[in-house]
């Protein structure tokens, strides 16, 4: 008896600990997950009166608990401690573990006590049942933690896991997935494979008939592994590889009949992205301007491209490709001075955002180039401009009737405009003028002056805005002058124009 009244204060303390602090005796209780609970009240022995379910129903209940909650109901409880041990869900991360430390920052008694307590927690659990398991890895890669982080992978990764997740922040000694996990009966089950810093290196055929989303970011793999995993993954519907350095020709191959998304970004040494998988209808692209065969792109209905010259390269090449296309987003670090002129049509798309991220050509570039796409995209409903920052440029104080003048032309669904980190410079002031004078169905027009994507709520609660210089907050107060003066008296009554002062909270100045 005393030794149960011990071990119950000890829980009670146990539940008030830090996130996943697990009991070291969790092990050693082997009580029947029938039997009534037991414990004691004011030195009085009790007994647990609640509702006479089923075993299997309490079992469900656990399941359904966030797992440090269902770790300590294992330390207090006799009835749930079996149900613990085959507890389907294994999350260890920093936010899980340890909440209040940045482990990324901290020193190594925290990552060693954070490591710890992961083992703690493996070590009291079966193994058996589990579905997800996601780890966060923080110590550096010795041999010691390598074969630290084998045998939890090994323990975790068994028949049945459908969600696997492994980061590594370590930079020192290269760790490499254990593929042979991946080939036993496990194959047969997971669904959900991320892979974050580590090589992966299969060398055989790898048969994931029911894998459907594949993430690998900084994973050292080549084309042929690349091709090992993918050529019996029939299932696959969501493709994401990034920072994948040793990856040179990427090859979709057409049995991929279910592969929907597509993602490669910053793969910095890839060349070409052949594409034969016919159903892939989004695409996002970020890295430089690479060769691309997109096949058959009928299906396709969303884009993002992320490189040097992609409104260019956009103009010259995607309308034949992607015929059926909704909605585009282009990023662009460099571009041409002027947009060439676009020769086929978007016929089908929707909407439009581009984005420039660089600042030293914005100064020159004429942004009435841009009216362009309105012609080239005929059935476009909303259109986003992004200017990020710009360098010095000569602000517009002319005569209003020395801008320059597009011919006319009626864009009939065009509805809603809105331009980010705007500025008085000529060519943007001449965009806006002609989208007021031309667009016939433009319900609003907002302008930004302050070049951030992201504005608080202005809730005391918010984590409120990007950072921003003094000099361009300046800037756009001054903007807004312009706007008074050059655009605000073009806005017909149909059109409801939104100008966006600088964050009162976040860009006071």
């Amino acid at each position: 008896m005393g030794s149960i009244q011990r071990e119950q204060k000890r829980n009670r303390g146990c539940a008030q600990s830090k996130n996943g602090c697990i009991a070291s005796s969790l092990a050693t209780r082997n009580s029947s997950p029938c039997q009534p609970d037991v414990y004691f009240l004011d030195g009085k022995k009790m007994r647990y009166l609640g509702p006479d379910l089923p075993e299997d129903i309490w079992r469900h209940i656990h399941f359904l608990l966030p797992m440090q909650d269902a770790a300590r109901l294992g330390c207090v409880s006799h009835s749930f401690l079996q149900s613990w041990r085959c507890y389907p869900s294994l999350t260890f991360t920093n936010k899980t573990m340890c909440s209040k430390e940045n482990l990324r920052t901290v020193g190594w008694n925290v990552i060693r006590d954070y490591t710890h307590k992961i083992h703690c927690v493996l070590a009291n659990h079966s193994g058996a049942g589990v579905r997800k398991f996601k780890l966060e890895y923080y110590a550096p890669c010795d041999a010691v933690s390598c074969h630290q982080l084998n045998s939890w992978l090994k323990m975790a990764v068994t028949p049945g896991i459908e969600e696997l997740d492994f980061t590594l922040f370590s930079k020192e000694a290269p760790f490499d997935f254990p593929c042979k996990l991946l080939s036993d009966q496990s194959q047969d089950s997971i669904q959900h494979l991320r892979l974050f810093n580590c090589g992966l290196h299969p060398t055989f055929q790898l048969g994931f008939r029911r894998l459907k989303m594949l993430q690998l970011c900084t994973v050292r793999i080549t084309d042929d592994e690349l091709g090992c995993l993918l050529s019996n993954s029939f299932a696959l519907e969501h493709l994401q590889l990034l920072h994948c350095d040793d990856i040179i020709h990427l090859e979709i191959p057409s049995l991929l009949q279910r592969l929907k998304f597509l993602e490669v970004f910053e793969c910095s040494n890839l060349h070409v992205i052949e594409n034969k998988a016919p159903n892939i209808s989004r695409f996002r692209f970020g890295g430089y301007e690479e060769q691309l065969s997109l096949g058959e792109s009928l299906k396709m209905k969303n884009m993002m491209l992320h490189h040097n010259c992609a409104i260019s390269h956009a103009v010259e090449n995607l309308p034949p490709c992607v015929p059926n296309l909704l909605s585009l987003t282009i990023c662009s670090t460099c571009e041409k001075i002027n947009v060439p002129v676009v020769s086929s049509k978007f016929l089908h798309l929707k909407f439009l955002s581009i984005q420039f991220f660089g600042g030293y050509f914005n100064r020159d570039y004429d942004y009435l180039f841009l009216v362009s796409y309105f012609d080239a995209a005929p059935s476009m409903e909303k259109f986003v401009l992004y200017v990020k920052r710009q360098c010095k440029y000569e602000s517009f104080q002319g005569d209003p009737s020395s801008l320059r003048r597009m011919p006319d032309h009626c864009h009939k669904k065009l509805e809603s405009v809105k331009i980010t980190g705007f500025c008085p410079q000529k060519s943007m002031v001449e965009l806006t003028c002609h989208i007021l004078k031309n667009v016939r169905s433009l319900k609003s027009l907002t302008l930004d002056p302050s070049p951030v994507n992201n504005r608080c709520s202005g809730n005391i609660l918010d984590n409120g805005c990007p950072p921003l210089e003094t000099a361009y907050i300046r800037e756009a107060h001054r903007t807004i002058l312009a706007i008074r003066t050059y655009i605000e008296g073009e806005v017909p009554p149909t059109v409801t124009l939104s100008v966006l002062e600088p964050c009162a909270r976040c860009h006071a100045l």
